[in-house]
């Protein structure tokens, strides 16, 4: 019966670890889903886009009438009409009051009519430069998906080389009290016992370097995620990458569409360009509606009436040269991103190949790299049944405990190198790794 209520308590402590360890496991898709709702980078990005919305909103009421109330006293010198005269008082017309002091209230409006088309342009501008920062905002969560993914594979690869290093600190362990075991039959001399523990104090030592770059990985993976609470432990679900790629003409075509920081340059350039038209329309007339209602009294705050409407045209005639000035700028500004654009272009491309490159390559040492595996540990295997049976050295040993490590240790590079290419073809063409940033 304590048997079986011990075996009740087991199981019940068992089931509790794991309830407080199962919020904390994150797989690649659940870590990105997290920092794409807490990023502050994203959250920054997404507030570019609202204020670009408010830019738009600006433009338009440039287009619609304003209205102004004013009001406010005025002290004169002299007496000064109230109203304007409004006709000969030899004609019989009334007078206008005079006043030193005249009080005054009323309203007035202007609406523009035309402005050389910059009204439309101002607009058209202001849209774009909100699309411009969508494509950031994009771009903003392809850089940080693929950061999530670099750090989540270095753990990975930092979680099995930690594996393969304690393991190597065991078969060490296991070799020294071999040594020690044919030190006291006196079958082997003492510098054999000195060179095994030389290399287990630095095999074990490997372990605590691992383990330490392990924790700041943990620790920078929580602050891509936005990961408030620095003392949360988390870990992650190990999850294997698909390796296949379309062809190169592919995928560079398709990043010329896809490509956030591209498409981003390309609205620039149409930017620039309604710029250098926006500026050539100054030379233009302005073409405005204003009017205006005011109520005017003296001191015996007797007020008066008086509006008037008009119709205006402005022809700029001389201005010192400052129009052609502005217009040569923006023509600068728009060469400046015409040079832009085909740097980027050039970029993806090189990008593209190099990813291609670099995927071919890895995928050779993965191959190289795992059949050295297979030969490392039947070496050892047979290393350790020499020095058994006294055929061998420890130097033997050590040696093959070492090239067997050395083989994980490129086998787990050439898995990580392998993956982080192919994130960087995904991101050079416009894409990420599970597809969370797909519009």
């Amino acid at each position: 019966m304590k048997a079986f209520f011990a075996l009740i308590c087991i199981l019940l402590l068992t089931n509790s670890a794991l309830a407080g360890t199962e919020g904390d496991s994150y797989t690649l898709s659940e870590i990105v889903e997290y920092a794409l709702k807490n990023n502050p980078h994203i959250i920054i990005s997404q507030k570019n886009i609202q204020s670009e919305s408010f830019g738009i909103m600006a433009a338009k009421a440039d287009k619609m009438p304003r209205v102004d109330f004013n009001t406010g006293i005025t002290r004169y010198r002299y007496p000064t009409p109230i109203t304007p005269i409004t006709g000969s008082p030899l004609a019989g017309a009334a007078f206008p009051e005079f006043d030193n002091t005249l009080y005054d209230i009323g309203a007035a409006f202007r609406l523009p009519l035309y402005k050389g088309g910059r009204l439309d342009r101002g607009v058209l501008i202001a849209e774009m430069k909100k699309a411009i920062a969508e494509d950031n905002y994009k771009l903003s969560r392809q850089e940080l998906v693929f950061n999530l993914t670099n750090v989540y594979y270095k753990i990975a690869q930092l979680e099995k080389l930690f594996t393969a290093n304690e393991a190597s600190v065991k078969q060490l362990e296991a070799h020294k009290r071999n040594v020690e075991l044919f030190l006291s039959a006196g079958t082997v001399p003492q510098v054999e016992l000195l060179k095994t523990e030389v290399e287990l104090s630095h095999a074990s030592e490997s372990v605590l370097l691992i383990r330490n770059n392990l924790e700041s990985a943990y620790e920078f993976l929580k602050t891509l995620m936005g990961i408030d609470d620095m003392n949360k432990k988390i870990s992650i679900v190990h999850e294997t990458l698909n390796d296949t790629v379309a062809t190169i003409d592919k995928n560079i075509a398709k990043a010329f569409t896809e490509r956030p920081d591209y498409r981003a340059i390309v609205k620039q350039q149409k930017i620039s360009e309604e710029r250098v038209k926006y500026a050539e329309g100054k030379r233009l007339p302005d073409v405005f509606l204003t009017g205006e209602y005011t109520d005017k009294a003296g001191e015996d705050f007797a007020f008066k009436e008086n509006w008037a409407l008009a119709l205006r045209l402005t022809i700029p005639v001389f201005d010192g040269g400052n129009i052609k000035t502005e217009v040569e700028k923006q023509k600068i500004e728009l060469e400046k991103v015409k040079q832009e654009e085909r740097a980027i272009r050039l970029e993806i491309i090189r990008e593209i190949k190099d990813a291609y490159i670099n995927i071919e390559n890895v995928r050779e040492r993965i191959k190289v790299s795992d059949k050295a595996i297979e030969a490392a540990r039947e070496n050892l295997r047979i290393e350790r049944l020499k020095y058994e049976t006294g055929a061998g050295t420890s130097t033997d040993v050590i040696d093959a405990q070492t090239a067997l490590l050395r083989a994980e240790t490129d086998y787990h590079q050439a898995i990580y190198d392998k993956n982080i290419a192919i994130a960087s073809l995904k991101r050079a063409i416009g894409e990420d790794v599970h597809g969370e940033v797909s519009e």
